[in-house]
């Protein structure tokens, strides 16, 4: 397979769309309870410029990628400070519990709606083999004459 040449100006739009991609996840809180690992960074980059993350980290390349990366690190942390001042809470370790604590109360609200989901889906197949009795009923009653 022959290699694939890519502009500095093509490495650094796909870098900034993922670093848009990972800060807009890291609002979320996703990284709170998970690191952001280099490989996922790597790969995310290296699918846009149609490359294996292999061939992306290259000489000339490996050195603006891990300038880039820590720099996404520092901003992802930083997006976690934030968070906790916002919440008014006094460590990262309570965001993250924050966090879990309304992931589990979503979960719950869920569950409830799934339940009261089946419930509804029982009570209907009830009333329709009700009145599926009741026109049987009628057609029988039909055919008897």
């Amino acid at each position: 397979m022959a290699k694939k040449l890519i502009s500095h100006v093509d490495l650094t739009r796909c870098t900034a769309s993922a670093k848009r991609t990972f800060i807009r996840r890291a609002q979320k809180g996703i990284y709170l309870t998970q690191k952001l690992s280099k490989e996922e960074v790597l790969q995310k980059i290296a699918s846009t410029l149609q490359l294996t993350p292999r061939s992306l980290y290259s000489v000339d390349r490996k050195i603006y990628l891990e300038e880039w990366y820590q720099t996404l690190l520092i901003e992802i942390d930083k997006i976690h400070e934030d968070l906790r001042i916002e919440k008014n809470l006094s460590s990262v370790e309570e965001l993250k519990n924050l966090t879990v604590e309304l992931l589990t109360e979503e979960v719950s609200k869920m569950k409830q709606i799934l339940m009261a989901y089946q419930k509804k889906c029982e009570e209907q197949a009830l009333d329709i083999e009700k009145l599926m009795k009741q026109l049987v009923k009628r057609h029988e009653k039909v055919e008897k004459i």
